[in-house]
């Protein structure tokens, strides 16, 4: 699948002090990070009139999207390509591309960031603060399924999370107030219940606990600064009220299962896994709680205990979530299994839920005080890292990844996780991007 002058870096029962050798770190940012941002220029030179990042690939072929692809915006990836380029332009400088491609990235990330939060703002003004999961270029709504339906404006939707999340990781003020807006409106919907997963609708599964987790992500944002003490305590504690729902509804310590959905009205707990969403959990609630304990904001005693209590059950959750969804044969990670049965519900094995649990176990492992659990959690960093960068990286798109491989055959699948698109920098380079950043922070542990 790779070309024969790309050898991958395998991995073998690592300790945090391997993982902090420059050997480890040099790979990770040149075949996790630098082939992304290369690519993204790339794209970016062959289309320079579109406006935003140019993800209008499929990255299983390497093939451009039929031209009218064009003519469809997915308003969460401009949220997910604003936060991902800021964060890139903040690491720019040790990243090992050459002049011009750091020049070029100078000049191109900023207006491309621009043009996506201008774009942002247009969509709220349309749609009364809410941001649509798909419109066209003249921001109407372009639905995947039926006749366009305008959002419900009293319930909020993933494309509202991560367009908010984009806008607060702006260094613009007023981007980032409108961002905060944004998370003050998406935690008080949220806590009442009234969200729904747009890519999802027609699951009829119940209520999933995505939106609970990706709001793990916004303490993270909090490094950039601009942020004033009491926002910081009201995301926290929004932050803190989301992870111990999960905690309490979606996860049953004496079985050991995890579940995506639960029952609205009676919470209880279903029978579909969806492992990467569950990993993705203990990522983003183990590094919301790092932060919340370097900063302390919006800690009372109640919930410094939540603070004590997540670092001691998540890395089991993320043990259990990932011995039920790892295929040992063909080394990647299933879509979706059954929690009670151990049944395969869905064989697909995308790329990003393997970026997700290497972050997920290295903050696990980083967070327990329990040996075995630790080495664990780093074996399963061993088993994501070996499996992403032995069968994922796809050699006719400058080492960009797969989206999905068939977790029958191993082979790679045009199976489509979420949109046909390529994916704007998000799941694998800002996992790798913590990862680094964890590994510069932990001298001495081993």
């Amino acid at each position: 699948m790779v070309k024969k002058n790309y050898e991958p870096l395998i991995l073998s029962a690592p300790t945090v002090s391997h993982l902090r050798s420059e050997t480890y770190q040099r790979f990770l940012r040149t075949f996790g990070i630098e082939t992304g941002v290369r690519l993204l220029l790339h794209r970016h030179g062959r289309s320079v009139d579109w406006p935003y990042l140019d993800t209008k690939f499929n990255p299983n072929t390497g093939l451009d999207l039929p031209s009218e692809s064009y003519q469809v915006i997915y308003p969460w990836l401009l949220g997910r390509g604003m936060e991902a380029l800021l964060l890139h332009l903040d690491v720019l400088g040790a990243l090992e591309l050459t002049q011009e491609e750091k020049s070029r990235a100078r000049e191109i990330f900023p207006q491309l960031v621009t043009n996506m939060a201008e774009a942002i703002l247009k969509l709220m003004a349309r749609y009364k603060g809410r941001c649509p999961f798909r419109v066209d270029r003249s921001f109407a709504l372009n639905p995947l399924h039926g006749n366009p339906k305008a959002p419900d404006f009293d319930r909020v939707g993933e494309g509202d999370l991560f367009c908010a999340k984009g806008l607060l990781a702006s260094t613009n003020p007023t981007l980032r107030q409108t961002g905060v807006d944004m998370l003050d409106r998406i935690g008080s919907r949220v806590e009442q219940g009234l969200f729904e997963l747009e890519a999802a609708r027609l699951s009829g599964q119940g209520q999933s606990q995505s939106m609970h987790m990706l709001f793990q992500s916004v303490p993270g944002l909090f490094a950039r600064g601009g942020l004033d003490e009491h926002v910081r305590d009201r995301l926290c504690k929004c932050s803190c009220q989301f992870l111990q729902f999960v905690l309490d509804h979606h996860w049953e310590p004496g079985t050991g299962r995890f579940s995506e959905y639960i029952d609205p009205h009676t919470r209880e707990r279903g029978e579909y896994l969806d492992p990467g969403h569950a990993t993705e959990f203990v990522g983003l609630g183990l590094s919301a709680v790092a932060v919340m304990e370097t900063q302390g904001f919006g800690l009372d005693s109640a919930r410094q205990r939540l603070l004590v209590r997540a670092k001691i059950e998540m890395p089991h959750i993320l043990i259990r979530v990932f011995r039920a969804g790892f295929n040992e044969r063909w080394e990647g990670i299933f879509k979706a299994v059954n929690n009670r049965t151990g049944e395969v519900m869905d064989f697909d094995m995308p790329w990003w839920n393997l970026p997700e649990t290497m972050r997920a176990a290295l903050l696990a492992a980083l967070a327990t005080a329990e040996e075995e659990v630790r080495e664990e959690c780093l074996a399963i960093y061993a088993k994501c890292h070996n499996a992403y960068f032995r069968h994922y990286l796809n050699p006719d798109m400058m080492y960009f990844p797969y989206q999905t491989r068939c977790g029958r055959t191993g082979k790679v699948l045009n199976s489509v996780p979420a949109v046909p698109e390529g994916d704007p920098l998000y799941h694998s380079n800002l996992s790798f991007l913590e990862i680094l950043s964890i590994l510069r922070q932990t001298p001495g542990k081993t």
